[in-house]
């Protein structure tokens, strides 16, 4: 159902200082008397003009601390966007410094190979929630929506210098060693160990984690399926290092939100 500018905007005026930022409201009311941005809004390709917008601060000071407060806080805000993906960023990137570590991956190394898990989803912001919460199968041109948000990934990490190295790294996620997978489809040795480490972390939790739709899978169906794709989605050294890492550090693994227990 498509509504007018006028309806659009009585909605924005009505939320404003509850779900939005009265200033950001007045800027809004403002730009609808513009004839050329209410004509920019019926533009075929509106969204890829929004991800190429340089941002309105292109510079800005960050310490590492900084840095990793902006990381966390934008892995929190992906998790909250849906129910279907509460605390997933968070486990994602738990997994994947578990797997580093197994795999003697420098601390160094390590500290940005989790950012990229937290921020791994972030393209997911530029998906319908009626699509991300969708609770029946998805048709083709919603599937195509939700693929869409790898390559998203990529493109906004890509746009922000300290984050631009993990870009390609986080944006293959859901790359495959048999070249099945997207956004490009590429296959062995065209998808980096750092991705394959997230790839394999994301996969564990995808499968083992509690769902609004589904009770948490017990760990170890949730590794036999996993091996049953080894050299296709999976790195088969990644597999192992995951479950070294789970069978050393079962205590950790059971304290995450929303994990299953280790049964």
């Amino acid at each position: 159902m498509e509504h007018s500018i006028e309806e659009a905007l009585q909605e924005i005026m009505a939320r404003s200082g509850v779900w939005f930022d009265p200033k950001l409201v007045e800027v809004v009311e403002q730009l609808v008397e513009n004839p050329r941005f209410l004509s920019g809004l019926k533009a075929t390709d509106i969204s890829q003009r929004v991800m190429n917008l340089p941002p309105a601060q292109a510079h800005l000071p960050l310490d590492d601390a900084y840095l990793e407060c902006i990381v966390t806080a934008f892995g929190k805000i992906v998790d909250a966007k849906s129910p279907y993906t509460a605390g997933h960023s968070e486990r994602v990137a738990v997994y994947t410094d578990l797997i580093a570590r197994q795999l003697a991956i420098s601390d160094a190394d390590r500290i940005w190979l989790r950012r990229a898990a937290l921020l791994h989803d972030i393209g997911k912001l530029g998906v319908s929630n009626a699509i991300l919460d969708k609770p029946g199968k998805l048709d083709e041109a919603e599937w195509r929506a939700v693929q869409a948000h790898a390559a998203y990934t990529e493109q906004i990490l890509y746009k922000l210098s300290p984050f631009k190295t993990l870009a390609r790294m986080a944006g293959a996620h859901h790359e495959k060693l048999d070249g099945t997978g997207y956004p490009r489809g590429v296959n062995g040795d065209e998808i980096s160990l750092m991705t394959r480490i997230i790839t394999t972390a994301d996969i564990f939790d995808t499968l083992s984690a509690e769902r609004p739709y589904r009770a948490a899978m017990p760990i170890d169906k949730a590794l036999a399926i996993m091996e049953e794709n080894l050299h296709t989605a999976i790195d088969p050294e990644c597999f192992a290092a995951l479950k070294k890492a789970l069978n050393l550090l079962p205590d950790e693994y059971t304290q995450l939100p929303h994990s299953s227990d280790k049964t």
